[in-house]
C-alpha cells in the first residue's frame, strides 16, 4: 500500500472531523439539495463527456493508487535489468527464456518474450517503445477524467449557488430568513471547490506520478534489452541507465 495516498487521505479525513468537532463546518453546512447539484450534476456531464472505456479505465487507475507504486524506485529495474544484459552476453539468446516472471515487475519477462520472438534491435526496441507509450497514453487518459471532473465540480457549485441565490431573492421581503437561505445557497459552491480541490486533482495527479513512474521503468527495461541485443558491455549499459532516472 501506498503509504503518502494513505497519509493524505487520513489528514484530510482528520481536517474535516476536526472541523466538525471544533464547531468550524456546523451541521447548516450540510446541504443535500446543494450536493445533489453537485454530485449529480458533475458524474452525469462526465458521463456525457467521457466513453464508458475510458471511464472504466479510471476506475481501475483509482484502484491501483492505493496499492504500492513497484516502479518508484528505479534500482529494482536497474540491477535486473543489467543482470539479464550480462547473462545475454554469456549465453545468448537462450538467456531470454529463462527470465524471472517477478523481475522488475514482470516488465523483464515481457520484453525478453518480445526479444526472444524477433531477436533484432531496431524491432524490439519500436517495439517496447511504442508499448511503453500505449501504457502512458491510457494512464494520462485515466487521469484527465479527474481533470475534467475537477472543472465541472466548481462549475455546478456555482450554478447551485445561482440557483440559491434566485431563491433569497424571492424572500427578499423578509430579512429573517434572507441570512440562512443565503448561506445555504454558497455552501453548493463550497461543496464544488472541495470536491475538486480535495478529491479529483489529489488523484489525477496520483495517477500522473505512478504513470510517469512506469513508463520510465519501461524505458529502462527497453534500453537494457536493445542494448544487450546490440552486444554492448553491461557496464555501459549501467551508466547509460543511470542517466535515464
Amino acid at each position: 500500500m501506498d503509504i503518502t495516498t494513505v497519509v493524505g487521505f487520513l489528514l484530510l479525513v482528520g481536517l474535516v472531523a476536526a472541523g466538525v468537532r471544533t464547531g468550524q463546518l456546523p451541521a447548516f453546512f450540510l446541504n443535500v439539495h446543494g450536493l445533489g447539484i453537485v454530485l449529480g450534476g458533475s458524474v452525469s456531464a462526465l458521463i456525457f463527456n467521457t466513453p464508458m472505456k475510458e471511464l472504466m479505465m479510471a476506475l481501475r487507475a483509482t484502484a491501483a493508487i492505493w496499492s504500492r507504486d513497484i516502479f518508484a524506485d528505479e534500482t529494482t529495474i536497474i540491477e535486473p535489468a543489467v543482470a539479464l544484459a550480462e547473462q545475454v552476453r554469456k549465453r545468448g539468446a537462450a538467456a531470454w527464456r529463462d527470465v524471472d516472471a517477478s523481475a522488475g515487475g514482470g516488465l523483464l519477462a515481457q520484453a525478453a518474450t518480445v526479444a526472444g520472438m524477433h531477436n533484432e534491435a531496431q524491432v524490439v526496441e519500436e517495439i517496447l517503445i511504442n508499448e511503453a507509450n500505449r501504457i502512458f497514453d491510457i494512464a494520462t487518459e485515466a487521469s484527465n477524467v479527474y481533470r475534467t471532473l475537477a472543472i465541472l465540480a466548481p462549475m455546478f457549485g456555482l450554478l447551485g449557488t445561482l440557483i440559491g441565490i434566485v431563491s433569497v431573492l424571492r424572500q427578499i421581503s423578509n430579512p429573517e430568513a434572507v441570512g440562512p437561505a443565503m448561506a445555504v445557497a454558497l455552501t453548493t459552491a463550497f461543496y464544488g471547490i472541495s470536491m475538486a480541490n480535495a478529491i479529483c486533482i489529489p488523484i489525477a495527479g496520483r495517477i500522473r506520478i505512478r504513470a510517469l513512474h512506469e513508463h520510465r521503468a519501461r524505458v529502462i527495461v527497453c534500453e537494457s534489452v536493445v542494448s544487450a541485443l546490440r552486444g554492448e558491455p553491461p557496464v555501459s549499459l549501467r551508466s547509460r541507465l543511470e542517466m535515464v532516472r
